[in-house]
């Protein structure tokens, strides 16, 4: 079995028919060589398409690994983000998947990626891969009438296609700062927002006062009747009055929606801010999953206390054998050293659990309730470490 990247349009056409196979979909073989063609052109490097094939030559397994730039500790750096993972039905279960997540592993470590993602069918499964649950989103639905309380002071206008989407562009910049996993978008993964609203029902609305843009939403009208939702794909703001001037605005459409939903920040709590708590649903998704690509980059780049200090991690890495190993950090003054030592770990563990505390996903305090954690020692400076972080995760590709 031989995986790797893919080059020509033969090979991307044979990918497609093996997705639309494995997802129970339908393509127009005639039409699709041309709109592979045109994709291919569209394609400004952010986007991978990898394979596997047996003895004979033939594509028996696909995934597409989308390259993200992501905040982590205040960094921008490397993700890849995992989509269309698929085999053909009489190839399943001989080792497809498992050889070109291997290959572009190897092939991310030495490009300088530091995370991976996707969005799984079962969480069990990818744990083989080593990819950890990291994003747990708090889904919230409130009455459109009980946001009558926040004040709109700013200019609100519907976005027209067509139009320049900077003002998009300069509050989501705002908005993500601090934010452990946020994508930090490139041109073409902001196509996503596109949609008409006379046909899809799909809208986009930008705040502004003197200064410039200070949030947006883009809501699509899902529902009928009484029941109709005003679901936001899409928001930003970049202060507490922006937030509230958005709120403010979502009242307006209570003519048209009996309910607003929507996926915001960790810290927004409806049930805090509303008067009545009753009225609030809210929902926990079982979202994203990431995985620690390159162990000691991800230790080095990790954000650590300012005073000084020294911890010693082990991890476990069976799928990436390159990860296992025991690691000395020793950190202070804004500057970490990573070294492999033989030294006795403080803390044990597998590199699912290590993506939950890089990230900051849960303290140690939760994480050392998992099976495979054993802490061991040097607790005050691993408390210290490994502290629960802003994570906020929450587009789709």
């Amino acid at each position: 079995m031989e995986a790797r990247r893919l080059q020509t349009p033969e090979e991307f056409l044979a990918a497609q028919k093996i997705s639309t196979i494995a997802f129970v979909g339908t393509m127009d073989v005639e039409k699709a060589p041309q709109q592979i063609e045109e994709e291919q052109k569209r394609n400004d490097g952010s986007t991978e398409y990898w394979g596997a094939f047996d003895e004979s030559g033939r594509m028996t397994s696909h995934l597409i690994n989308n390259i993200h730039h992501i905040l982590y500790d205040g960094r921008i750096v490397l993700s890849g983000g995992i989509g269309n993972v698929s085999s053909l039905p009489e190839y399943r279960r001989q080792g497809g998947i498992r050889e070109i997540f291997r290959a572009m592993f190897a092939d991310m470590r030495l490009r300088g990626f530091v995370f991976s993602s996707l969005y799984p069918f079962s969480h069990e499964y990818y744990r083989k891969f080593g990819y950890e649950l990291c994003c747990s989103p708090l889904k919230q639905k409130v009455r459109t009438e009980d946001l009558k309380i926040f004040p709109c002071p700013y200019k609100v206008r519907m976005h027209e296609d067509g139009e320049s989407i900077q003002p998009f562009k300069d509050v989501y910049g705002r908005f993500i700062l601090g934010r452990n996993m946020a994508i930090v978008r490139s041109e073409n993964q902001w196509d996503w927002i596109e949609g008409s609203p006379w046909k899809d029902r799909r809208y986009r609305y930008i705040l502004e006062d003197e200064t410039g843009a200070r949030a947006y939403a883009v809501l699509r009208a899902e529902g009928v009747g009484d029941g109709r939702r005003a679901v936001l794909k899409d928001l930003a703001y970049d202060s507490r009055e922006a937030l509230y001037g958005l709120l403010g605005f979502l009242y307006r459409l209570s003519a048209q929606y009996g309910f607003v939903e929507a996926v915001f920040p960790p810290e927004v709590d409806m049930r805090l801010l509303l008067p009545e708590p009753y009225r609030v649903e809210q929902q926990v998704d079982t979202h994203g999953m990431f995985r620690v690509v390159d162990v000691p980059q991800a230790l080095r780049l990790m954000r650590h206390p300012q005073s000084a200090g020294r911890y010693v991690i082990g991890v476990r890495d069976a799928f990436l054998p390159e990860n296992t190993g025991v690691y000395a950090v020793r950190f202070g003054g804004g500057a970490v050293e990573v070294t492999r030592t033989e030294d006795r770990a403080d803390i044990a563990l597998d590199v699912t659990t290590l993506a939950l505390l890089a990230l900051g996903y849960a303290p140690l305090d939760t994480i050392a309730l998992r099976r495979d954690v054993e802490v061991r020692g040097n607790e005050e400076t691993l408390r210290q470490v490994f502290v629960r972080k802003n994570c906020y995760f929450a587009d789709y590709y």
